[in-house]
């Protein structure tokens, strides 16, 4: 396995669910792929005969399909051809108008992938369901509206991105923005004609944006280092290459990628545990929340492409502290023997010793310490993929602006602050107990109390904490592979852009 490989002498527990992390009783149990083969699937339930809607059930279903867009859905794909505003339909514009309704009704709540479709490693897959059942309770008990409005995903998250797809589509249908001419870096003082262009730019986003200026005046300046932020890259407030290639992405673009992750949220179940562990591969960020309020946030650095993060659902049942590093063979034998041929005593000087196995290739381990790789820290969580969340000597890698650098693992800015967080509580554990056990290189593992789920995801478009839309580079082609698997993109049409 290519993934980060955890100690032999501290192997996690077998790989489980999350009923026993739970904080509250009303928290949700959580189904996470299995790292053995899947059980049998049942077999599929009887089929549900939808009955035949009145005309004032069609019209509100009607209504509600047609504006299927909202949720970046396509109403084609769900309203017959035909179908009368007064909602009286024929015996076979029934049958054809209940399959639409039950098509969108499974799409809006768990998305439009089938089951076989998802990738290995997008493993937050949402449970199978068939809203036939569903359908015809609501039809029995005049709640169709109530029941429909209930389906799309209730997260905050969910919401601001059906604002910002409402507030893209808007930008596009009044023709959008015209890209910023090629030229050097803009900065403060800039008496480039360019100026005007870059600040009509902004100002399609940026409600701030003064509508006039002074060539590139302190106000565009800090417009600059906005757009910045919302792009995951360095406030310096210069207009360089590339922000400016961000800015020139089509509004089109946008559009897509906010599509792609509204999808991501209809994989997740319908409310998530109070307390959890949150990671956005997308964006390198870490984030542990209490009673559903962020605590303690931090830079991450996640897989890079070709070693994608995977998206997963676990637990957290254990911090390893002063933890040793198993290097994946893969990592061996194309990084680190060919440094140890190319200047010997390599290995030996940054602590790794050399395992033989029997009939095999020996194996490399890096002891314990400031040099480790996993650093002083790492959260043990169950999951087919050997991932986890480690401390890192590298600390230069929170610095940078695009952080997909790891071997899969997600590597933490605040490791010893996440560890005291989730041993709150355990008087044995207490930070003066870490202390003592970081003045030395031992290996012991502190279990918690209890289980904190953790969720790995892959966000590239997302609502600051301004509201503003926040959109980054998907590094892994992930918002373009979803949008092909789901029908509206072919192969040959980009999403995002590349920087």
């Amino acid at each position: 396995m290519r993934r980060c490989l955890a100690v032999a002498a501290l192997a996690p527990m077998a790989f489980g669910g999350l009923a026993a992390a739970q904080p509250t009783p009303a928290a949700p149990v959580l189904q996470i792929p299995p790292a053995a083969a899947p059980p049998a699937p049942l077999p599929p339930p009887a089929p549900v005969e939808v009955p035949a809607l009145t005309p004032a059930q069609v019209q509100t279903a009607l209504a509600i399909m047609r504006a299927a867009d909202l949720h970046g859905l396509q109403p084609k794909s769900y309203v017959p051809d035909g179908v009368p505003d007064s909602g009286v339909l024929s015996p076979a514009q029934q049958v054809a108008f209940a399959d639409g309704l039950v098509r969108y009704a499974h799409d809006v709540h768990i998305g439009r992938m089938d089951a076989a479709a998802f990738p290995e490693l997008w493993a937050v897959r949402p449970a199978a369901y068939d809203p036939s059942a569903d359908l015809v309770k609501a039809l029995a008990e005049g709640r169709l509206q109530a029941w429909l409005d209930s389906l799309p995903p209730r997260y905050s998250g969910y919401a601001a991105l059906r604002r910002g797809l409402a507030h893209y589509r808007e930008i596009a249908a009044n023709g959008g923005w015209k890209p910023i001419p090629e030229g050097k870096p803009l900065g403060l003082g800039a008496k480039d004609p360019r100026a005007a262009a870059l600040r009509a730019r902004l100002a399609a986003e940026d409600p701030l944006v003064p509508a006039t200026g002074a060539g590139f005046d302190k106000p565009l300046q800090e417009a600059v280092q906005r757009a910045q932020r919302r792009f995951g890259l360095n406030p310096d407030g210069v207009a360089g290459r590339e922000v400016v290639a961000y800015l020139n992405q089509p509004v089109g673009q946008r559009i897509l990628q906010i599509v792609a992750n509204m999808e991501r949220w209809r994989w997740l179940p319908s409310a998530m545990p109070a307390t959890r562990v949150q990671v956005n591969s997308g964006a390198a960020i870490v984030t542990l929340f209490r009673d559903d309020k962020p605590v303690l946030s931090m830079k991450a650095v996640s897989g890079r492409p070709g070693d994608e993060t995977p998206m997963l659902m676990s637990a957290i049942h254990s911090v390893v502290i002063n933890p040793p590093w198993n290097v994946p063979m893969g990592i061996a034998e194309k990084e680190l023997w060919p440094k140890e041929k190319a200047r010997p005593g390599y290995l030996a000087a940054h602590g790794y010793r050399i395992i033989p196995v029997e009939g095999g290739a020996p194996r490399l381990q890096q002891a314990s310490g400031d040099d480790s790789a996993l650093g002083r820290f790492k959260f043990d969580f169950d999951n087919p993929f050997a991932v986890y969340l480690h401390d890192t000597p590298s600390k230069g890698g929170f610095d940078r602006f695009s952080r997909q650098a790891s071997h899969g693992c997600v590597r933490l800015a605040k490791p010893r602050e996440l560890a005291e967080a989730l041993l709150a509580g355990d008087a044995k554990w207490t930070p003066e107990a870490i202390d003592t056990q970081l003045e030395g290189d031992k290996t012991v593992r502190a279990p918690l109390a209890a289980k904190v789920p953790v969720f790995i995801f892959y966000w590239t478009a997302f609502a600051g904490t301004d509201g503003q839309m926040q959109f980054r580079s998907d590094p892994y082609d992930w918002d373009r592979d979803l949008l092909q698997r789901v029908g509206v993109l072919t192969p040959k049409v980009q999403v995002a852009a590349k920087s």
